[in-house]
């Protein structure tokens, strides 16, 4: 139940919008084409019951139109499954595109809900394997188990009928007592199925941590091989393949031996389970064969006992058939619940930001914490007006980027006060590219169609990479193919474009010799003149260009003076 639960946590906002009306429709579609084929089962039954009793009579005349309507059954059959299938495929697709869409909107939230987790150390392990597989496997086990158990127990209650009419009664004797037991094969039939899921229960036990534990271990390795591919140049520089290739390996052969048992317990189970299938087909015979040896069942009777109860076993034995799948979907669920969980867990918020006084972009007052709480930067006064430059230096690891951090909104260790009327616009040190055009990558985060190709052409001129305009439309591995110069200068263009009024700038232009980098900042300052920068950089002559520097290995004086002391 704890399963169903977490289960409906992640689903149920789905079936129950709108946007599930047809997701409905095509759900009770589905399950009227799954009856039909109950109901076309049942008819084979009673077929089978004609064709055999006509055989044993050696009656030509019923034989051959009976062969004619089993053309027309196995027919009709094959429309109802085919469709069937096919339906399900949309509901599928339809499904799992909403429930994806609606994790990544909630861990790509506006409020940065994915990198909030990363710097209070609570993200998810793998968040993009539970969002890529998990979410599909869930779906599709979900599905077929569930309509899976409907056609079970339609069949069930179809079928059982069937066999209790006719397996009749049978009579034993017992410490000189004679006993009539009516419908016998019903009975023996249940207590050949119960006997069989406990003993798969007891068998198939470990499966589902078996099965969690594989999915993280893929997830990790393929997480692993990612990383490498976008160090290659690294690993290239350093020789360092060998030792890359000892940690994959090692990587993989978590993967082996987790898969090893899981291939063991899978053995395990199949070895009851295909004995299990194989003596359903032989013990109705072995039942029933008195009453045919007696006289009292014809061939038809017989098989159709064989074809009935064949059916209530296979409808009772639903558990022992999908336990691989309820396994699986059980490990699904548990992961994605957890990822849901996490999300929704409320997360050490940093300042609320207010409206400043007066024409200034930003004020802040703040003291700067590390995540345990001890003191990484003083109490500490900024005031950014339109259309100034304000250089943020100091020796590396004094705080310099958490600071940023922190004024962008996301850094929660922080006490004081923090007070913006502008978006605010914080660009990392290591860049972000994407995975798309170089025109997704120029307007980014704003989407392509917001700019006419005369302005893209226009922002590359600027920062002297025109020669790119050609690529516009081209998708590549950016961060690899551009040096890590035209990396920066592309976001400078980026910048051109987007026009931010507030700029956090992190070492943006540290990969540039100092005539580039002086002119890149001239070019920004020409372009978005009523726009606030702060920047961070250890290049001492752009502090020649900037309306403010702000030292951090200055010796502490008053806050308001040592934060704005004027070139």
């Amino acid at each position: 139940m704890t399963r169903l639960r977490q289960f409906w946590a992640i689903t149920g906002p789905f079936w129950r919008s709108r946007s599930a009306l047809p997701a409905w429709f095509l759900l009770a579609t589905v399950i009227a084409l799954t009856l039909l084929g109950v109901w076309f089962s049942v008819r084979m039954n009673q077929w089978n019951g004609d064709f055999y009793n006509a055989l044993q009579a050696l009656n030509g005349e019923a034989l051959y139109p009976l062969l004619y309507s089993f053309v027309g059954l196995v027919a009709a059959m094959i429309l109802v499954v085919v469709y069937a299938d096919y339906l399900r495929k949309h509901l599928h697709i339809r499904w799992r595109t909403w429930l994806t869409e609606h994790l990544c909107n909630r861990w790509l939230s506006a409020d940065g809900q994915h990198y909030r987790l990363q710097l209070q150390d609570r993200e998810p392990d793998n968040p993009d394997q539970r969002i890529a597989d998990d979410v599909r496997l869930m779906v599709e086990h979900s599905l077929k188990l569930l309509l899976s158990f409907i056609r079970s127990l339609v069949t069930l209650v179809s079928f059982v009928s069937i066999l209790w009419t006719l397996s009749g009664a049978f009579t034993f004797s017992l410490a000189g007592e004679t006993y009539r037991l009516p419908g016998y094969m019903v009975w023996t039939c249940l207590a050949y199925t119960l006997a069989g899921i406990a003993v798969t229960h007891w068998i198939g036990g470990a499966l589902q941590g078996l099965n969690v534990g594989q999915q993280h271990r893929e997830a990790d390795y393929r997480s692993a091989l990612i990383f490498r591919r976008r160090h290659a140049d690294a690993i290239a520089g350093h020789h360092g393949q060998e030792q890359d290739r000892e940690a994959l390996r090692s990587r993989f052969a978590e993967v082996i031996g987790n898969w090893y048992r899981l291939m063991r317990a899978e053995r395990n189970l199949a070895f009851f389970t295909v004995g299990y299938q194989q003596a359903t087909l032989l013990a109705p015979f072995f039942f029933a064969l008195p009453k045919f040896l007696s006289g009292e069942l014809q061939l038809g009777g017989l098989m159709r006992i064989q074809s009935a109860f064949g059916q209530v076993a296979g409808a009772l034995s639903w558990f022992i058939y999908a336990y691989r799948d309820i396994a699986a979907w059980a490990a699904c669920v548990e992961r994605l619940h957890g990822f849901v969980v996490i999300l929704d867990a409320p997360l050490h918020a940093p300042l609320a930001a207010c409206k400043p006084s007066g024409n200034a972009l930003l004020e802040a007052e703040l003291s700067v914490q590390h995540s345990d709480g001890s003191p990484l930067l003083p109490a500490l006064t900024l005031r950014l007006q339109p259309g100034t430059l304000t250089l943020l230096s100091g020796p590396s690891g004094m705080g310099k980027s958490t600071l940023l951090r922190t004024l962008a909104g996301f850094w929660p260790h922080v006490q004081g006060r923090w007070l913006t009327q502008a978006a605010v616009f914080w660009m990392p040190q290591d860049p972000y590219l994407g995975d798309g055009t170089l025109a997704e990558l120029l307007t980014y985060p704003r989407l392509t169609g917001s700019f006419c190709d005369s302005q893209l052409h226009w922002a590359l001129n600027e920062v002297g990479m025109g020669h790119w305009g050609d690529q516009l439309a081209h998708r590549a591995d950016w961060y690899q193919r551009l040096s890590g110069g035209e990396r920066q200068r592309l976001l400078i263009a980026r910048l051109l474009l987007n026009r931010p009024a507030l700029l956090l700038l992190d070492e943006t232009l540290s990969a540039l010799d100092p005539p580039a980098a002086s002119a890149l900042l001239e070019v920004l300052r020409r372009h978005l003149h009523s726009s606030a920068i702060l920047l961070v950089s250890h290049q001492p002559h752009l502090a020649l260009q900037a309306d403010h520097v702000i030292d951090l290995n200055t010796p502490t004086y008053p806050c308001e003076e040592r934060f704005a002391h004027e070139r």
